[in-house]
């Protein structure tokens, strides 16, 4: 009986051993191994569709950036990415489990740690602290950036002027009625005016866009409009390069059709949204049809198609050329020269950067 006793006590012990093994701290490490091994094997059959992650990184560290409170948890977060990534990398053995899954772990941290860094920098190097208070008075400076608004019957101006008070130098936008503006207040005139200068309106909702911001990055300190005569001191040297043309192709096409027609078509042509009419681009915009007006992968791929087929059958009416040169390369080449030079008339925008870019017609394949 003592015999049969001590082997069902044994029985017993062997039994609540395999339900610990089971349910306790081995089964947990079985699992997470199992998990590490599953992410392993589908990140080492992934071969290109890595790479765009990166971007994903990179994009989170910017978003991490706007959201943390200030400098002190920017710091915390570059510290543990940056820890993570360069642990993962010291890790990486040839010998050593989970190859890919440490490259991968690596790679992302480093990414939020390139973003963050990257926007910080730039808020440090381009931002620019706003006017603390609305200020008037007269003030002097050069024309930065010109850009007409007839819709609206008026001009937008950037002015780099010095502050009232302090007298830094800082760029303030303008908007400058027809009614006092003067044909020699173009790009690099240096003028004297009279404007109310007000600091740049934070959102007025939860959500909204948030001017505030982007005038900080876009490095205006203030906003206000132009209340009396504007003076000329020194005009403007001639208009040359990209923006020059720019803004003489769109003053010629609204100058052949009247109207917000003429607004819309110039905004096609050079990028130029001010000559639409306000209830036009409401109309637009009600109807989901306003990002036909901003100049971005529809544009470009016309104008691409267009120099394209115009290009080939000009060359082909040339029989020495078609008969010793690769018509379709060199026709390529000339919608590519025509889908750069278009990026740049229309002032380069992310969206057409974008569009023109190699990589977005790679992407679609």
């Amino acid at each position: 009986m003592a015999g049969e006793a001590e082997s069902a006590g044994f029985a017993t012990s062997l039994w609540g051993a395999g339900a610990a093994l089971q349910h306790g701290p081995w089964r947990k490490h079985a699992s997470l191994s199992s998990i590490l091994e599953r992410c392993e094997r589908f990140l080492s059959v992934q071969a290109f569709e890595r790479a765009p992650w990166i971007a994903v990184g990179f994009a989170c560290g910017i978003a991490a950036w706007f959201q943390l409170a200030g400098p002190w948890q920017w710091l915390a977060l570059l510290a543990f990415c940056g820890s993570t990534g360069f642990a993962a990398l010291a890790l990486l053995r040839p010998a050593g489990r989970f190859p890919f899954l440490r490259t991968a772990v690596a790679t992302m941290a480093l990414s939020l740690v390139a973003g963050c860094a990257t926007v910080w920098t730039k808020s440090a190097l381009v931002g620019t602290e706003p006017l603390a208070r609305p200020a008037a008075g007269t003030f002097s400076g050069t024309i930065l950036a010109r850009e007409e608004q007839p819709a609206q019957g008026r001009a937008r101006i950037v002015l780099a002027t010095r502050e009232p008070e302090t007298g830094r130098p800082i760029r303030v936008r303008l908007n400058l009625p027809f009614a006092t503006d003067r044909p020699d207040a173009a790009e690099g005139a240096q003028v004297a005016l009279t404007a109310r200068l007000v600091p740049p309106a934070p959102p007025m909702l939860p959500g909204a866009y948030d001017f505030a911001r982007a005038a900080w990055f876009q490095g205006y300190a203030a906003t206000g409009s132009v209340l009396g005569n504007l003076e000329v001191r020194q005009a403007a040297p001639t208009a040359t390069g990209m923006s020059g043309l720019s803004h003489a192709l769109s003053a010629h096409v609204r100058s052949r059709l009247a109207g917000s027609a003429g607004g819309i078509a110039a905004a096609f042509a050079s990028g130029d949204r001010g000559g639409i009419a306000l209830a036009d681009e409401a109309a637009m915009r009600d109807a989901g049809l306003t990002h036909l007006l901003s100049i971005s992968g529809l544009h470009v791929s016309a104008v691409i198609a267009a120099a394209y087929v115009l290009a080939i059958r000009l060359l082909a009416l040339w029989p020495w050329l078609a008969l010793r040169v690769r018509l379709p390369l060199l026709a390529a080449g000339t919608a590519a020269a025509a889908g750069i030079g278009y990026t740049l008339l229309t002032g380069a925008e992310v969206p057409t950067v974008r569009s023109c870019s190699p990589s977005a017609p790679m992407a679609q394949i």
